[in-house]
């Protein structure tokens, strides 16, 4: 059994004896220091829609005020993964550089969490009661941490489930080494009201001529905003995009049904 297995289930015994929230976050954080993650967020979620419930982060205060001023949201790969559904991922800080190279967002995520020394990230799609998921996210600066977050993914998977299944939200809010989140990690895109227009008309049933022609647009505009809108909700085609918005109560055609 490797060192990162051993690590795992000692790191489980020892939450097993604490029940208060606060105490497990702070005894994890340092725990997961010993082998080499400098940072821990958290983030709970509902799969079905991605509406984000809480969120905690043990990033320091001036990269979370930092992004948060940014708008890094937009390019965060690992937010993403709320509305993708990808259930595990690493990425190395440099490597958003060209995940969009016509992004700044990208390049000033990239170049802010490698100033920081966020290097290397590994997140984990956890599966939790209530119709709930949470995602974990550990970060490291070690030059080994690529080796162990990708060649070790069992392990890490282990690591994050467990740390999934016995921290939860019940802290003060920005207390400590822990910050409350929630509301710079927003997951209802902020549509523009002529996109949700062309939204409302493409779930009728319209077709790009009808659209430009009720709203007095040409169809390159008409495209264009569907293509933000996708962008926005993080959707590859239309019909997703459609799902998307219908989900989160943006637009809400006869006959559909919110679940």
């Amino acid at each position: 059994m490797n060192a990162l297995s051993l690590f795992t289930l000692d790191l489980l015994e020892e939450l097993s004896l604490r029940h208060d929230d606060q105490e497990r976050w702070e005894f994890t954080l340092d725990r997961l220091t010993e082998i080499g993650f400098n940072a821990l967020n958290m983030l709970c979620f509902t799969p079905e829609t991605g509406a984000i419930h809480w969120v905690r982060s043990s990033m320091s205060k001036g990269w979370l005020n930092r992004y948060d001023s940014q708008g890094y949201a937009e390019a965060d790969p690992m937010l993403a993964q709320v509305q993708n559904g990808k259930e595990s991922l690493y990425v190395q800080a440099a490597s958003l550089r060209s995940a969009d190279g016509h992004s700044s967002k990208a390049l000033g995520l990239n170049h802010d969490l490698e100033k920081a020394g966020y290097i290397h990230l590994y997140s984990l799609v956890v599966p939790c009661p209530n119709n709930e998921a949470k995602l974990v996210v550990l970060s490291s600066d070690r030059p080994d941490a690529q080796a162990q977050m990708t060649e070790r993914q069992r392990q890490m998977r282990v690591l994050a489930t467990v740390l999934a299944t016995n921290l939860g939200s019940d802290i003060p809010s920005n207390h400590g080494r822990v910050y409350d989140i929630t509301s710079i990690a927003p997951t209802t895109p902020d549509l523009t009201p002529r996109e949700l227009q062309v939204l409302d008309l493409l779930a009728l049933g319209h077709r790009n001529d009808r659209i430009a022609e009720l709203l007095n647009l040409s169809e390159v505009t008409v495209r264009t905003h569907l293509k933000n809108a996708r962008e926005k909700l993080r959707a590859p085609t239309r019909e997703s995009a459609l799902v998307r918005a219908m989900q989160l109560g943006l637009i809400n055609p006869p006959g559909y049904r919110n679940r």
